[in-house]
């Protein structure tokens, strides 16, 4: 900008907003402009956990992540999913990364209780048998339990816009599929609001975000922070260090307009927001920056997109103390995975591309000490059809997923809170004839509900049982044993 040119304060506010800092650092700083509902409270999170959502975006074919083994079982599988090889879907049995469960909690039998993982996915085999993964089977968007006569007859209220990409996304963040749109908002930005008391002393969202604006992370008041891979978005030529590119004149201008004392209700808050972004922003950077191995995002440049991803998120986690975190939630996008056109070799790269990123993202969690504070989870759009459309899959329900922490099964890590090595939920009867989940086509009803998948790691974030129906709002719909751990995977 010309400094000489004359130039209104509402104009020169106007464009900081647009383009210095972006929507999405401004958005970030509104955090600055409420009063947290914490504030009140005595009690401060001393510890430290953070969510990592990895969203398989388009609708992962689950049903050929986790695969039943047992050589009955494995039959059903093969069957209804046209065979091996030509036009048919089904992993070979002897390709697969044995594992058991001893819960034999299926809605198909004892048969059930030997599975195997995709051949692409050797860490999550690793990770199984270590207790620091669990699966969870059969998992989709409800409103309350229901079952296969209801969902026929119509006398159980179903999600809004079923089998749609743009629905059941939304359904997924905002956990409220009976509205269609992001209106409830997301519940990792309701949980935020509950738990805004945890990080008093940060003026960064606990909400994170590397890949952009999402719905998961937005609340009422709450926006993610949005950062990439490359670094900080920055208000550009800001600062004192010249040696740097920055210029202290254009530095000493904005500080000048953004610090003048407004009369206009607007004007002073856009300011305000402005000048929270920016320094957000700084001082992000400066955390990022103080680590003992700066972040250098040249040095991942050539990398895939997962694990550029997640390996910012590991150097965030790593600069927790100077952003003064105890609490984050953090969301990893990785789109491609609606396969109707041909599902086996897409399918295939993927997964060699999350398994690569995640071994290195666990290895750098396990190296600062935090797997028994952070909780990697996977989500997505929903399941897809078990029956072959030609060479994909279609658009279905249920699906399977995967949480990774540290397991309390594993010697190794003696306190974690997972109880990995094992798979929960109710994997169902593969052959469709006598199925009680089947829709048609292989389409698959779910028997575990979101709200429970998700009330896990809720609880274990910290949210209070007083506060769950805020977060969650449908939990109420469905009953547990333990409220505290409505699957049995984590323990608070």
């Amino acid at each position: 900008m010309d400094l000489k040119q004359k130039i209104s304060r509402r104009q020169f506010i106007g464009q900081a907003n647009c383009a210095a800092v972006g929507t999405a650092s401004l958005l970030s700083s509104l955090l600055s402009l409420r009063l947290t509902a914490g504030a009140a409270s005595a009690s401060n999170f001393t510890d430290y956990k953070a969510l990592v959502c990895l969203f398989l975006n388009g609708g992962n074919d689950s049903f050929n992540m986790l695969i039943p083994r047992q050589q009955s079982a494995y039959n059903e599988y093969e069957q209804v999913r046209g065979g091996v090889g030509g036009s048919g879907l089904a992993i070979p049995r002897d390709d697969l990364h044995q594992i058991t469960s001893s819960l034999q909690n299926t809605s198909a039998g004892a048969g059930y209780g030997d599975f195997g993982i995709h051949p692409d996915l050797p860490y999550l085999k690793t990770l199984y048998d270590q207790g620091d993964l669990a699966f969870v089977s059969n998992v989709g968007s409800l409103i309350e339990p229901t079952s296969l006569v209801q969902y026929n007859d119509g006398s159980k209220p179903l999600p809004e816009g079923l089998f749609s990409h743009p629905d059941h996304q939304v359904h997924w963040q905002t956990l409220v599929p009976q509205v269609r749109g992001s209106a409830p908002k997301g519940w990792g930005g309701r949980m935020a609001e509950v738990m805004s008391h945890a990080n008093q002393q940060s003026n960064i969202s606990m909400n994170i975000s590397l890949s952009g604006a999402n719905v998961l992370q937005s609340g009422t008041t709450t926006v993610p922070y949005i950062t990439d891979p490359g670094g900080v978005i920055e208000l550009n030529k800001y600062g004192q260090n010249t040696s740097l590119g920055q210029d202290p004149i254009l530095s000493l201008a904005v500080d000048d307009i953004l610090g003048h004392h407004y009369q206009s209700i607007y004007s002073k808050t856009l300011a305000q927001a402005n000048r929270n972004s920016i320094d957000a922003s700084v001082a992000f950077k400066t955390a990022l920056d103080s680590l003992s191995t700066p972040f250098d995002p040249s040095a991942i440049s050539s990398e895939t997109q997962t694990y550029k991803r997640l390996s910012m998120v590991s150097k965030i986690m790593e600069a927790r103390t100077a952003l003064s975190m105890n609490r984050q939630v953090f969301f990893v996008e990785r789109g491609g995975w609606d396969h109707h056109n041909e599902l086996l070799d897409p399918q295939s790269g993927l997964f060699i591309e999350l398994n690569e990123a995640i071994e290195i993202f666990w290895t750098a969690i396990q190296s600062m000490g935090l797997e028994n504070n952070v909780v990697l989870y996977t989500a997505s759009d929903f399941g897809r059809t078990l029956t072959s459309n030609g060479s994909g899959s279609d658009h279905a329900w249920g699906g399977n997923h995967f949480i990774i922490s540290g397991g309390s099964n594993n010697i190794n890590n003696i306190g974690g809170k997972l109880n990995g090595g094992e798979i929960y939920g109710k994997y169902p009867d593969l052959a469709l004839d006598n199925s009680s989940t089947d829709l048609g086509r292989g389409r698959i009803l779910p028997t575990t509900s979101v709200d429970a998948y998700m009330a896990e790691l809720a609880n274990w974030y910290g949210v209070p049982q007083s506060e769950m129906s805020t977060v969650i709002p449908n939990i109420n719909n469905f009953s547990f044993s333990n409220p505290n751990s409505p699957l049995g995977i984590l323990n608070s």
